[in-house]
Protein backbone atom coordinates (compact mmCIF):
# COMPACT_ATOMS: atom_id res chain seq x y z
CA UNK A 1 0.00 0.00 0.00
CA UNK A 2 1.38 3.41 -0.91
CA UNK A 3 1.65 6.16 1.62
CA UNK A 4 -0.61 9.19 1.18
CA UNK A 5 1.30 12.18 -0.09
CA UNK A 6 1.10 15.22 2.12
CA UNK A 7 1.16 18.76 0.84
CA UNK A 8 4.52 20.45 1.35
CA UNK A 9 3.80 23.97 0.07
CA UNK A 10 3.29 26.12 3.21
CA UNK A 11 1.23 28.72 1.31
CA UNK A 12 -1.13 26.01 0.05
CA UNK A 13 -1.45 24.40 3.48
CA UNK A 14 -2.26 27.78 5.04
CA UNK A 15 -4.86 28.53 2.36
CA UNK A 16 -6.57 25.17 2.85
CA UNK A 17 -6.64 25.71 6.62
CA UNK A 18 -8.12 29.20 6.17
CA UNK A 19 -10.80 27.85 3.83
CA UNK A 20 -11.80 25.16 6.33
CA UNK A 21 -11.88 27.66 9.20
CA UNK A 22 -14.04 30.04 7.13
CA UNK A 23 -16.42 27.18 6.39
CA UNK A 24 -16.75 26.36 10.09
CA UNK A 25 -17.30 30.01 11.05
CA UNK A 26 -19.89 30.88 8.41
CA UNK A 27 -21.45 27.47 7.78
CA UNK A 28 -20.86 27.96 4.05
CA UNK A 29 -20.25 24.76 2.11
CA UNK A 30 -18.49 26.73 -0.65
CA UNK A 31 -15.25 27.18 1.28
CA UNK A 32 -15.18 23.52 2.38
CA UNK A 33 -15.67 22.40 -1.23
CA UNK A 34 -12.78 24.56 -2.45
CA UNK A 35 -10.55 23.31 0.40
CA UNK A 36 -11.27 19.70 -0.57
CA UNK A 37 -10.52 20.43 -4.24
CA UNK A 38 -7.18 22.03 -3.34
CA UNK A 39 -6.33 19.08 -1.07
CA UNK A 40 -6.37 16.73 -4.03
CA UNK A 41 -3.42 16.06 -6.29
CA UNK A 42 -2.32 19.10 -8.28
CA UNK A 43 -2.70 17.09 -11.50
CA UNK A 44 -6.46 17.01 -10.76
CA UNK A 45 -6.79 20.78 -10.25
CA UNK A 46 -8.74 22.78 -12.78
CA UNK A 47 -6.82 25.01 -15.19
CA UNK A 48 -9.44 26.91 -17.19
CA UNK A 49 -8.53 29.50 -19.80
CA UNK A 50 -10.04 32.97 -19.94
CA UNK A 51 -12.18 31.91 -22.89
CA UNK A 52 -13.99 29.49 -20.56
CA UNK A 53 -14.69 32.30 -18.10
CA UNK A 54 -16.14 34.37 -20.94
CA UNK A 55 -18.30 31.47 -22.13
CA UNK A 56 -19.69 30.11 -18.88
CA UNK A 57 -19.63 32.80 -16.19
CA UNK A 58 -22.56 35.22 -15.96
CA UNK A 59 -21.71 38.86 -16.64
CA UNK A 60 -20.43 40.65 -13.54
CA UNK A 61 -20.24 37.43 -11.51
CA UNK A 62 -17.67 36.57 -8.87
CA UNK A 63 -15.81 33.60 -10.32
CA UNK A 64 -13.75 31.25 -8.16
CA UNK A 65 -11.17 28.98 -9.79
CA UNK A 66 -9.88 26.24 -7.45
CA UNK A 67 -6.62 25.92 -9.32
CA UNK A 68 -4.76 28.04 -11.86
CA UNK A 69 -6.34 30.50 -14.28
CA UNK A 70 -4.59 30.55 -17.67
CA UNK A 71 -4.58 33.44 -20.13
CA UNK A 72 -5.32 31.72 -23.43
CA UNK A 73 -8.29 32.89 -25.47
CA UNK A 74 -10.36 36.01 -25.79
CA UNK A 75 -11.75 37.59 -22.65
CA UNK A 76 -14.67 39.96 -22.36
CA UNK A 77 -16.63 41.01 -19.35
CA UNK A 78 -16.01 42.61 -15.99
CA UNK A 79 -15.72 39.66 -13.65
CA UNK A 80 -14.13 39.49 -10.26
CA UNK A 81 -11.98 36.38 -10.45
CA UNK A 82 -10.43 34.65 -7.46
CA UNK A 83 -7.99 31.79 -7.97
CA UNK A 84 -5.24 30.02 -6.10
CA UNK A 85 -2.86 30.93 -8.93
CA UNK A 86 -3.19 33.20 -11.98
CA UNK A 87 -0.86 33.42 -14.95
CA UNK A 88 0.61 36.82 -15.75
CA UNK A 89 -1.16 36.95 -19.12
CA UNK A 90 -4.54 36.18 -17.55
CA UNK A 91 -4.10 38.86 -14.90
CA UNK A 92 -3.19 41.46 -17.51
CA UNK A 93 -6.17 40.60 -19.75
CA UNK A 94 -8.68 40.68 -16.87
CA UNK A 95 -7.41 44.00 -15.52
CA UNK A 96 -7.32 45.58 -19.00
CA UNK A 97 -10.96 44.56 -19.54
CA UNK A 98 -12.00 46.23 -16.26
CA UNK A 99 -12.19 43.13 -14.07
CA UNK A 100 -10.45 42.29 -10.81
CA UNK A 101 -8.16 39.43 -9.85
CA UNK A 102 -8.13 38.34 -6.19
CA UNK A 103 -6.49 35.66 -4.12
CA UNK A 104 -8.71 33.19 -2.29
CA UNK A 105 -7.89 34.89 1.02
CA UNK A 106 -8.93 38.30 -0.32
CA UNK A 107 -12.22 36.83 -1.56
CA UNK A 108 -12.90 35.27 1.85
CA UNK A 109 -12.32 38.66 3.49
CA UNK A 110 -14.62 40.48 1.04
CA UNK A 111 -17.36 37.85 0.89
CA UNK A 112 -17.25 35.67 4.04
CA UNK A 113 -20.52 33.85 3.31
CA UNK A 114 -19.65 33.13 -0.33
CA UNK A 115 -22.97 34.47 -1.69
CA UNK A 116 -23.05 34.93 -5.45
CA UNK A 117 -19.78 33.08 -6.06
CA UNK A 118 -19.62 30.77 -9.09
CA UNK A 119 -17.07 27.94 -9.03
CA UNK A 120 -15.55 27.41 -12.46
CA UNK A 121 -13.79 24.14 -12.80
Amino acid sequence: MSQPKNKTNPRLIETIDQLKAQSRETGSALWRDVALRLSKSRSNWTQPNLSRVTRYAPEGAIVLVPGKLLGTGEYSGKHTIAAYSVSAGAKTKVENAGGRVLTLTELMDENPSGKGVVILG
